[in-house]
């Protein structure tokens, strides 16, 4: 489908460069609308810009008075206002976040700290034994418990009323590093990525004039991923639309009713459940045939100029809170089927492309000029071109390089263009398709990153194994094997899986009879279709 408006122009919206800016001018223009909100002990909690500019402020302070500057400082914890509260915080206090993702074991976590040469870690009390256990191994240096916030904001506001401290200067270079964002290799080793509050602020501000949004957004993404950060944080303050956080997965049904959101960011496996929950609902009241001959109905009804979906699925809408009428997609590749299938009911997915070395957004489709199965037009800050069939982007919101790992840096940073590893294509009317992967990462539908060399390592490590590929089949992590003792193979990668995360677990193992074959410097071809040997899934 094309748009109707394909010249129609894009918004206009201020060109903040950093966070104090923002959260200044929102303090100012609108200090009473409300900016955050959440459950705490089954009640809503609102927090107004004035109020989040004065914590931000006041833990800034608190931070300084610690002697932190110039420091890196880990974020760990669920999603929470605390959580951003710390991020904002830490940054305009002139320190480095270094978000990291909870599902990780405490041995990764270790890793990454290490890699990051990180000081501090800000924590939430769900991971108080992780945190304490860094402490004591002396991985940090200071530990700080997100529950402790109310406590540390009372003695930054003490400090400033005490100083007469002149808050909202900028003490930043708005341009130097503000956070590292680690993000899985094809080599198995993370790469930091680092990322300026210029960069974050202009792939913010642009993305802003691509997409129009109104009203209040669901935040369910973790918070440790640069989409989320940026599309469920900096663009809903720049645009003025409340952020409803959702603490976890299990509480996202809740949060739709509770917070009726009319809009939200996700990654195509939530889209996914959502069309799979409206069918699946369907069949079990029995209403499947008549739910498709409404479709039909209402499918005529628009090609005739009347749009009457809100009142036709209204029922099927209050499932989700009853005001969701946007969805943008990222993270991963999404199928046009589900697309399609909530545009069906009155619920538009645009389709986005952005990666963590990009602040992430490179391109994203527009409220009204789309086109099917691309990613959207490039955000005007962000230079888009294909070089050997490589997408290729160049701008401010690129990031600085990898932290501490300049070989990575120069082979994916040419003459300022980044090279994403996507393989894809521009048309005419300068929409964005990809068509594949150069790399070997892994992307599952969840926005999960897994490089298959990491997992290969651990299975080389099992008895009995003598060559491993890994990859991804039909949405599973399938491990292909050629070794001796099938049962102790098993048995080896049961017990790995226990050591990792639900998503880099291994799914299905597939054993071979005969060894993989090699290219002439011995080393196994990876993907190909003509392999022999497979005995068969397991």
């Amino acid at each position: 489908m094309k748009n109707k408006l394909k010249n129609y122009p894009l918004y206009e919206h201020q060109n903040f460069t950093n966070f104090r800016q923002l959260i200044i001018e929102k303090s100012k223009s609108s200090p009473d609308c409300t900016a955050f909100q959440y459950m705490n002990h089954g009640e809503i909690e609102s927090v107004t810009y004035k109020h989040f500019y004065q914590d931000v402020n006041a833990l800034e302070t608190f931070l300084s008075s610690q002697g932190l500057r110039n420091r890196k400082i880990a974020l760990l914890g669920e999603n929470s206002y605390e959580w951003i509260l710390s991020y904002f915080a830490v940054v305009v206090s002139s320190n480095i976040i270094v978000p990291l993702d909870k599902e990780l074991s405490s041995e990764e976590i270790s890793g990454l700290l290490a890699h990051s040469d990180a000081e501090v870690l800000i924590y939430s009390c769900t991971y108080g034994d992780i945190a304490e256990a860094m402490l004591r191994r002396g991985l940090v240096s200071k530990i700080f418990n997100i529950a402790d916030f109310s406590s540390f904001i009372k003695d930054g506001n003490e400090w400033i009323h005490s100083e007469d401290d002149a808050v909202g200067d900028d003490k930043t270079n708005e341009e130097s590093v503000c956070s590292i964002i680690f993000t899985s290799g094809t080599t198995g080793k993370p790469k930091g990525v680092m990322l300026s509050q210029k960069g974050l602020m202009t792939d913010a501000v642009n993305s802003c004039r691509n997409v129009y949004f109104d009203g209040a957004s669901l935040l369910t993404l973790p918070l440790h991923h640069t989409f989320a950060f940026t599309a469920g944080v900096l663009i809903m303050l720049i645009y003025g639309c409340p952020v409803c956080i959702s603490k976890s997965l299990r509480t996202f049904q809740a949060d739709l009713r509770t917070f009726k959101p009319r809009h939200m960011f996700l990654v195509p496996l939530f889209v996914e459940n959502l069309y799979k929950t409206i069918w699946k609902t369907a069949r079990e009241q029995g209403k499947e045939k008549q739910l498709k001959r409404i479709i039909r109905f209402s499918n005529l009804t628009r090609k005739c100029g009347l749009d009457l979906r809100r009142k036709l699925f209204h029922s099927i809408l209050e499932q989700f809170g009853g005001d969701l009428e946007l969805v943008v997609s990222g993270g991963a590749p999404i199928t046009q089927k589900y697309m399609d299938g909530l545009s069906d009911i009155g619920i538009q997915v645009l389709n986005g492309y952005g990666i963590t070395e990009c602040s992430p957004v490179i391109a994203v489709n527009r409220n009204r000029y789309f086109r099917r199965n691309s990613v959207g037009l490039p955000i005007k800050c962000c230079k888009v071109k294909i070089i050997d069939g490589e997408i290729c982007a160049k701008g401010p919101n690129i990031m600085i390089g990898y932290y501490n790992d300049e070989a990575a840096t120069r082979q994916a940073l040419e003459n300022g263009w980044f090279r994403t590893g996507d393989l894809g294509h521009i048309d005419q009317d300068g929409f964005l398709y990809i068509t594949g992967r150069r790399k070997n990462l892994i992307i599952l539908s969840n926005g999960e990153n897994i490089s298959p060399e990491e997992l290969e390592d651990k299975i080389q490590g099992i008895a009995y194994v003598n060559e491993v590929i890994v990859y991804a089949e039909s949405g599973n992590i399938v491990a292909e094997i050629f070794g001796e003792n099938e049962d102790g193979i098993r048995e080896g990668i049961r017990k790995m899986n226990q050591e990792l995360p639900i998503y880099k677990r291994i799914q299905k193992i597939r054993f071979r009879d005969t060894e993989f074959e090699k290219t002439n410097t011995k080393k196994i071809k990876r993907f190909n279709k003509e392999e022999q040997g497979r005995k068969g899934n397991v």
